[in-house]
């Protein structure tokens, strides 16, 4: 049970404290300005897109936030969850422009609050009150007041609404932090001055709906830099004026959805809360941007793309490139078959009784006979699933076929499902899943028999997984020879898609490129022929509803569409050689859209149909920084 702070001795002991906290506040305000020889700035934690590293933690001990802050971080934002103390957390890196000297305390008193406020000659950022047994305690996080952060603020801690609101508006100040008590009617806040650089237009609301919220941010071009949850689903909050961010909120999430969101945004979070509710723990937060220019000029290329979606770059070797939505777990369709191609070289590579000649057995299908490419029916019979819907594996046509030149080959270059089952069957759910471990492929998984649903695989059924950075990492470890030897590696390529690239949106963006950058037409011929791919793709279209009776699917599919390999992109040295520079690439879209197959395959789905053209507009534009940087050597 929360307890109040209703007594009358209780509100005279807050009055004085209150009165103590101005009279020490005015001193810490003119020295700060006084001392300020550097400019300010605005606070980083709420406002800025400088690409940080950052963290988050929910519901964790003191200790593990200890933890986490020993590493280098700084917390932004405490929310309490329990008077145990449990917390939910927000960092950033504490460096560059998010450097700070700081503090963070919790179970304090007022009287220890503005102890520790002169001691350190602080600032608040951060203030939660939460109820224990020995009364209202506060956890706090402050910064040096001093520097490019010293600013003109103020505080106040169990008081009602209208004392916060005549205090901003007799003093010029703005709220940049407000908590309920859990009386519900008595409030504790921090602001800051609004001039100068921290000048905002800015507003609070109190027991709003999540739709006031939205409307709110709209009607005032504003973003929220305040949030909190109230036990009846409304919310306070307070925002300001939108400067061109890129900012996100979200509300009734769960914790991996607010992780997988920041990726998806490619955003931190400065913000977060979860809250009980009846379908379990839920959480509210807020985001800023956190990637680079070129990350985000190409994610807006994009459009109006929906579900999950990203994209990655990195060089081998070397750092990232780009990244949104890289991190988080997608059904990938085929494109997870090159686990079982490696799994397969990896035997012919490692085991003298296996070669590439080795003679395969593998099952096509009742009536879908069709065995290799260029056979009548091939490309709609090697999608076919050879288990019944009882799980029973069809032997009506049976074929043996050596292991590299056809098994692995139709399995990577034709994505054949029955080829690919083949070697499910003879390597197991288990080897395949110790080669995604032994590539580094952390968070991802391959759970059923691609192309085939039911009792075909283990139970329950449940989807594949992968993120483009375990992708990366496989086609990375491909290519520096740590799961294959060269010979065994260049063999791999040789079974795979790919080679010099076509006509296509990619050479043409290419073609451009070369030509602003003032190649000659030989020149732009020789910079072409070098660029070459090698590429695993993949396509779904399931119901909703996935292993389930497909009854949605009258009204609403789903559907993937992935990519992953590597591209070499040739870079001339300063004695005019020429070294292919090898990159490993993905993306992907994961969505539901609100039409039945037909509509998808006669082109009239326009959810479907704007997906596609965005990945399509980013199938090009991740790759221009780099070829640009490229051509600048030529």
């Amino acid at each position: 049970m929360l307890s109040t702070t209703g007594s009358t001795l209780r509100r005279a002991v807050s009055a004085l404290l209150t009165l103590a906290v101005s009279l020490s506040l005015a001193a810490l305000i003119g020295s700060g300005q006084q001392a300020a020889a550097v400019p300010a700035v605005p606070d980083p934690d709420r406002n800025s897109q400088v690409v940080t590293n950052w963290g988050w933690h929910y519901n964790v001990t003191p200790s593990s936030a200890t933890g986490f802050v020993n590493q280098g971080y700084r917390i932004v934002d405490l929310e309490v969850r329990s008077s145990s103390p449990r917390f939910d957390v927000s960092y950033v890196k504490n460096s560059g422009t998010y450097a700070r000297a700081w503090w963070w305390y919790y179970g304090m008193t007022p009287s220890q609050v503005i102890s520790k406020l002169n001691t350190n000659k602080a600032r608040l950022i951060d203030i939660e009150p939460y109820s224990t047994a020995a009364g209202t305690r506060y956890a706090v996080v402050m910064v040096k007041n001093s520097g490019s952060a010293a600013k003109a603020w103020g505080w106040h801690y169990n008081v009602p609404l209208s004392t916060i609101t005549s205090y901003t508006s007799n003093n010029n100040m703005r709220v940049i932090d407000v908590d309920r008590h859990a009386s519900g009617n008595r409030f504790s806040a921090i602001y800051i001055k609004n001039t100068g650089v921290d000048a905002k237009s800015w507003w609070h609301y109190y027991n709003v709906t999540s739709a006031q919220v939205s409307s709110l941010l709209s009607q005032k071009k504003a973003r929220p830099i305040n949030l909190e949850r109230l036990s009846n689903g409304r919310f306070d909050v307070v925002m300001q004026k939108r400067a061109g961010e890129y900012w996100w909120w979200l509300h009734g999430v769960t914790a991996t959805q607010v992780h997988e969101a920041a990726n998806q945004f490619g955003a931190r979070i400065f913000q977060v809360k979860g809250y009980s509710t009846a379908a379990g723990t839920r959480y509210h937060a807020l985001y800023l941007g956190n990637v680079d220019a070129e990350t985000r000029r190409v994610q807006n290329s994009a459009g109006s793309m929906t579900g999950k979606w990203g994209f990655y770059l990195k060089r081998v070797g070397g750092p990232t490139k780009l990244g949104i939505g890289h991190d988080n777990q997608f059904e990938p369709a085929s494109m997870i078959k090159i686990v079982h191609a490696v799994t397969a070289m990896r035997d012919i590579q490692n085991n003298a009784a296996t070669t590439t000649t080795t003679p395969v057995t593998w099952y096509a299908a009742p009536g879908q006979a069709a065995r290799y490419p260029g056979d009548f029916d091939y490309s709609d019979d090697k999608n076919r699933c050879a288990y019944d819907s009882s799980g029973n594996l069809q032997t009506d046509n049976t074929y043996s076929d050596q292991l590299g030149p056809v098994i692995i080959k139709q399995t990577l270059q034709q994505s054949d499902n029955r080829t690919t089952d083949a070697l499910t069957r003879r390597y197991g759910f288990a080897a395949l899943n110790s080669t995604k471990t032994l590539a580094g492929m952390t968070k991802s998984s391959v759970n059923h028999r691609i192309g085939c649903d039911g009792d075909a695989s283990p139970q329950p059924l449940t989807h594949n997984w992968l993120t483009l950075v375990d992708a990366g990492k496989i086609y990375e470890r491909i290519q520096d020879t740590t799961l294959l030897n060269t010979g065994h590696r260049n063999l791999l390529y040789s079974y795979m898609s790919g080679g010099a690239i076509g006509n296509g949106s990619l050479k043409s963006m290419i073609e451009a490129e070369a030509t602003a950058a003032g190649l000659s037409a030989s020149e732009r011929a020789t910079f072409l022929s070098h660029v070459v791919t090698r590429s695993k793709g993949g396509s779904y279209g399931y119901c909703p509803s996935w292993g389930g009776s497909g009854a949605d699917c009258n009204t609403t599919t789903a559907h993937s569409r992935t990519v992953g390999g590597t591209i070499w992109l040739p870079f001339k040295t300063r004695a005019g050689a020429i070294s292919d520079s090898p990159y490993v690439y993905g993306r992907y879209w994961n969505a539901e859209v609100p039409c039945s197959f037909a509509s998808v395959d006669a082109d009239t789905c326009a959810k479907f149909n704007a997906n596609q053209t965005g990945i399509s507009k980013v199938s090009v534009e991740m790759f221009r920084a780099e070829v640009k940087k490229a051509l600048a050597t030529w």
